[in-house]
């Protein structure tokens, strides 16, 4: 059961994260908040261009895993296993994301 609600409060962070992101997106670099990255904080364009592919990337990935954590929920006879996996699905693709985000970065901006 604990693995369920780490699951929906992960996925539910990183939507949140998504969301924040977008919306800073709009804004100049920022130290306190969004994707502060050395490159991504080297100009506004690399901020906005950083923070919206990131954003995007992670609203996706917060609402696919809280689906996956339902989905397990309710038709998963052992629904631990697959929660385990839903957990690490998220964790792998948020820092998959960021690693896409930094790459496309390099190849837009230098």
């Amino acid at each position: 059961m604990v693995i369920i609600i780490v699951n929906f409060i992960g996925a539910a962070a990183i939507l949140l994260g998504g969301a924040v992101m977008l919306k800073y997106a709009r804004s100049h670099a920022d130290y306190s908040i969004g994707f502060r990255t050395r490159r991504a904080m080297s100009s506004d364009e690399a901020w906005r261009f950083a923070n919206r592919s990131c954003g995007i990337a992670w609203l996706i990935i917060g609402a696919v895993c809280a689906l996956l954590t339902t989905a397990a929920l309710v038709f998963a006879r052992d629904s631990a296993y697959a929660q385990i996996g839903v957990l690490i699905l998220l964790t792998a693709s948020v820092m998959l994301s960021a690693t896409a985000t930094e790459i496309r970065l390099k190849h837009k901006f230098g």
